[in-house]
């Protein structure tokens, strides 16, 4: 009996020495999504945010942000299928680093200019399209 209950304490610890070890992967994983995802999101939601009117923002930003925290749980289940929790780490190293950081920094102002650049080819395509697609 002595040693079924060891060996149910033994498997019990080590599911939750597991559990603990795989909240830690995916919290480094959802913060290296934040840092180098968040803005981007922020960018294409910025004219959602804006069509709300201003007595509802509050609320509606409340709900919108569980919303993205969902999404990054997901994102972050995608991301360890692919990347080792030591492979989170030395990104996370990097974003964390002077030039990682202003690589974030400089992220939202790059995707605006980036936008508008895509947005003008996309004009100049149409008649081209239109020219192959009659």
């Amino acid at each position: 009996m002595k040693k079924l209950i060891l060996a149910i304490a033994f498997v019990s610890a080590t599911f939750v020495a597991s559990a603990q070890e795989e909240n830690s992967f995916e919290a480094k994983t959802i913060e290296l999504i934040n840092m180098t995802n968040g803005q981007q999101f922020d960018i294409i939601l910025e004219p959602v945010i804006n069509m709300v009117p201003e007595e509802n923002k509050e609320a509606f930003k409340k709900e919108l942000n569980a919303k993205m925290e969902g999404l990054y749980a997901q994102i972050a289940t995608i991301y360890m299928e692919s990347f080792t929790e030591e492979d989170v780490d030395k990104m996370l190293e990097f974003y964390h680093s002077p030039v990682g950081q202003k690589l974030v920094a400089e992220t939202p102002n790059i995707m605006k200019k980036s936008m508008q650049v895509g947005q003008q080819l996309g004009m100049e395509l149409q008649p081209l399209i239109q020219k192959y697609t009659k």
